[in-house]
């Protein structure tokens, strides 16, 4: 198995926003869209009968006069981002992607996650934890890493 690498891998990106700064050997910058707080319980059952999605609820970004971009201001927290991004023809790799090291640094937690076949040409979302200082996030910031695995 190896990564699929720059330009092959850029073939399964689509919406990119600035594919110079996104795009590297063996993996794929992805960028944020929009973010949603939790706000009520899901629920899992063995059968799936009962199985109920967690409700969310879109944060709007706040612009600062004269920013073209507004900020994600968020408190102590779990929530999902939702990329611009998009994978399509994924179908004989293993697509996975996790949290940018920047991110990481600015001291939101998740964990890594797989894309299933199911995902071509819908948005990638990854859940995420805010800690108790909380952590600002411009809108379109670099957020994940994507990497395609093939055999």
């Amino acid at each position: 198995m190896f990564f699929l690498k720059s330009d092959e891998l850029r073939n399964h990106v689509q919406s990119i926003i600035h594919q110079d700064t996104q795009q590297h050997e063996t993996h794929f910058d992805l960028t944020v869209d929009t973010i949603h707080k939790f706000t009520k319980a899901g629920s899992l059952d063995f059968g799936g009968s009962e199985f109920e999605a967690a409700d969310t609820e879109l944060i709007n970004p706040q612009k600062n006069q004269g920013d073209e971009y507004g900020w994600w201001n968020l408190s102590q927290g779990h929530y999902r981002a939702t990329m611009n991004e998009t994978v399509k023809e994924i179908e004989d790799t293993i697509a996975f992607i996790s949290l940018h090291p920047h991110a990481h640094k600015a001291g939101i937690i998740a964990n890594t996650s797989m894309l299933h076949n199911q995902q071509n040409g819908n948005p990638i979302t990854l859940n995420f934890f805010v800690p108790g200082p909380g952590c600002n996030i411009k809108e379109n910031a670099r957020f994940a890493m994507l990497y395609l695995l093939a055999s």
